[in-house]
């Protein structure tokens, strides 16, 4: 399963994902969890010894990963699963450990403060992936889900998948499975779902995508291919001269759907029909 979030994100952990059998059989025998796929460069992250994590970083259970104030962080994991930070969090690797050739294990992370994304992989599929929390834990099952910890309220929001269960610290649990409903944990208990507002919900996936140092937000309309010869997926060949009677649409730079470029998480809006959801009952 493919997601549809930020597309800079998941470039990053396909190239990742590909090095990685090499890489971690290459290791001390310490066990690993993952590695780190993206990160805001101009905003370090750290780890609990204070050290600078950085592309490539293996990230091991029982290790702690904050971000600053304008920080974000994408953790591939062995299993697939991947996780987003967003600014001013930290997360704890509690648990991992995972059996590649039955692709059972389990995922338990400790969300300390701030916001974080989840996406299961195989694990999930059979056994949810548990994010503890000051105020109780969320359980996701083979899905998307955003996690928020400000103040004394945890708030969580499912996004796509098979459910999302939210449980709080005296034991009451509720569980959904509508996309883009979600429950929040505090000293009330936990509240009933509810549909989660598109303006906050926005604002959440905003703060997951990166953002370009020096202002740059990138060229919403590319220039036009180079000339020469272009790839067919049909059965006539390509040429310079009229590519667009030989190359299926989704290869021609003229009808590639630019708003995804300038902005990411359309998609994923899309899916989830954010646009009307005053309009939903």
């Amino acid at each position: 399963m493919t997601p549809p979030i930020s597309k800079d994100w998941w470039i990053a952990a396909a190239l990742t994902s590909a090095a990685l059998p090499t890489a971690f059989a290459q290791n001390a025998p310490t066990p690993r969890a993952g590695v780190v796929s993206a990160i805001t460069a101009s905003a370090p992250t750290t780890s609990a010894n204070q050290k600078t994590v950085v592309v490539g970083d293996n990230v091991v259970p029982g290790e702690t990963l904050r971000t600053g104030p304008d920080g974000q962080l994408h953790v591939l994991f062995l299993d697939q699963s991947a996780v987003t930070l967003g600014a001013d969090s930290e997360l704890v690797i509690d648990t991992f450990n995972y059996d590649p050739a039955s692709r059972q294990g389990q995922i338990r992370l400790r969300l300390n403060q701030g916001l974080l994304r989840v996406v299961g992989g195989h694990i999930s599929k059979t056994t949810a992936t548990e994010i503890a929390t000051p105020q109780g834990k969320v359980e996701i099952r083979g899905g998307i889900s955003i996690v928020n910890v400000s103040g004394n309220t945890t708030s969580a929001t499912f996004l796509f998948g098979q459910q999302m269960r939210a449980t709080s610290n005296d034991g009451n649990t509720q569980t959904i499975t509508r996309p883009g409903f979600g429950s929040t944990l505090g000293s009330q208990g936990v509240s009933t779902p509810s549909r989660t507002q598109p303006q906050q919900l926005t604002s959440l996936l905003q703060q997951l995508e990166t953002r370009p140092s020096g202002g740059n937000q990138g060229n919403p309309n590319p220039s036009p291919a180079p000339a020469g010869q272009l790839i067919s997926t049909g059965t006539t060949p390509g040429g310079a001269n009229n590519p667009g009677s030989t190359l299926a649409n989704d290869r021609l730079k003229s009808v590639v759907d630019n708003s995804v470029g300038s902005n990411p998480s359309q998609t994923l809006r899309n899916l989830l029909s954010v646009g009307q959801l005053n309009n939903a009952s």
